[in-house]
């Protein structure tokens, strides 16, 4: 009998965009590949109107079926008090929770549980300082490192087991480069959110703030650049033109998982600072967005937030670039340019050898049941 595996989603009932819903995608699909029936859950508070919880359903179930996950959704409502609602969700075999605060009442219907950190320093310091309830999971995993002695960020009192994020490949083919493509990101430009690193001191964590030293590479480089960007605002999206970039509307260009594949695969490459809260307290976080850059064989210059553990020591002399200054910057985009064919076929190469869905699932499952 296949072991039956319920995915925990964060907010795609009422964020059903592209690139979020395929953080949950490429799990969902790998488990999928191991042979586990998936079930998709997700939250609502219980005040939600019925109307409104089949509307949002509808609109997850139409973006999740071209991949044949239309029907695995479920809703729960998002409170420790007993409710019918939601009596047939479960029994599940294991839990594979990427949100922080599911409900008890709903975790309790897995054989195991395992919280899966996504965003990693900036959860350890909210369950540090109590933002979540203490999450009472069998297992926990996060994308980043606790484990090396660069990370300033605390553990929370919890024993965390690195997994590298995962790209369903299949779903992510190598793809060939147009004479006209561009070298892209997409991203939240700002968010005025705030976080305080291990000396206390506080600083804005936004990708705003993050781009701000990159801002002239646009006319150091001859080719073009473009930011999906959401709510940067006129006068925003002006200054930021200016500088070289082309802004597009990431709710327009990323609306649906399709349209968010087809924005990467149409790329050159990516290039990407990370937001300073990864950085600044070294996380070894690397995006999710960025290992579908790599699958689609496209390389990628994005910002070092500390050593990747999946990819050891070992410096890839092509394909991902991590650079920590606007000077390397620079340097790894010329470098990408002057050897562009060689550093498509290693980027997916590292995409295939370190982020393959069905091979991490496995080893997830391995660790767990």
């Amino acid at each position: 009998m296949a072991l039956h595996i319920c995915l925990s989603t964060p907010n795609t009932l009422n964020y059903p965009q592209g690139g979020h819903l395929w953080i949950f995608i490429n799990w969902a699909l790998g488990f999928r590949a191991c042979g586990c029936d998936v079930s998709w859950l997700d939250v609502v508070p219980p005040s939600t109107p019925a109307e409104e919880v089949n509307a949002a359903t509808e609109r997850l179930r139409q973006a999740l079926r071209p991949f044949g996950l239309d029907n695995t959704v479920l809703v729960g409502h998002l409170t420790d008090e007993p409710t019918s609602f939601d009596d047939n969700i479960g029994p599940f075999d294991l839990l594979f929770d990427l949100r922080y605060n599911l409900p008890d009442r709903l975790r309790t219907r897995a054989r195991r549980s395992v919280l899966l950190d996504i965003d990693p320093g900036q959860l350890q310091v909210a369950l540090a300082n109590g933002v979540y309830p203490d999450p009472a999971h069998d297992y926990f995993f996060t994308i980043g490192s606790t484990a090396t002695s660069l990370a300033r960020f605390p553990d929370a009192g919890k024993k965390w087991l690195y997994t590298p994020p995962c790209v369903y490949l299949p779903e992510w083919p190598k793809c060939p480069t147009s004479s006209q493509a561009a070298w892209t990101t997409m991203a939240h430009w700002w968010n005025g959110s705030w976080m305080i690193d291990e000396e206390g001191v506080w600083f804005p964590d936004e990708k705003r703030a993050a781009f701000e030293p990159l801002m002239n590479i646009p006319v150091q480089v001859a080719a073009p650049f473009i930011l999906a960007l959401n709510g940067i605002g006129e006068a925003e999206m002006t200054r930021v033109e200016r500088h070289g970039f082309r802004v597009v509307d990431a709710h327009v260009v990323g609306a649906t998982p399709i349209d968010y594949r087809r924005f990467i695969q149409q790329s050159y490459g990516e290039f990407s600072a990370a937001k300073p809260s990864y950085v600044r307290l070294r996380t070894s976080w690397i995006s999710d967005r960025t290992i579908c850059y790599l699958a689609s064989g496209k390389p990628c210059v994005v910002e070092d937030t500390g050593p990747v553990q999946s990819l050891g020591l070992e410096q890839f002399g092509a394909g991902l670039h991590r650079f920590t200054s606007p000077e390397g910057a620079l340097h790894a985009l010329k470098q990408v340019m002057a050897n562009y064919e060689d550093e498509c076929v290693v980027a997916r190469q590292i995409a295939e050898e370190y982020f393959d869905a069905h091979q991490i699932c496995e080893r997830v499952l391995s660790l767990t049941l």
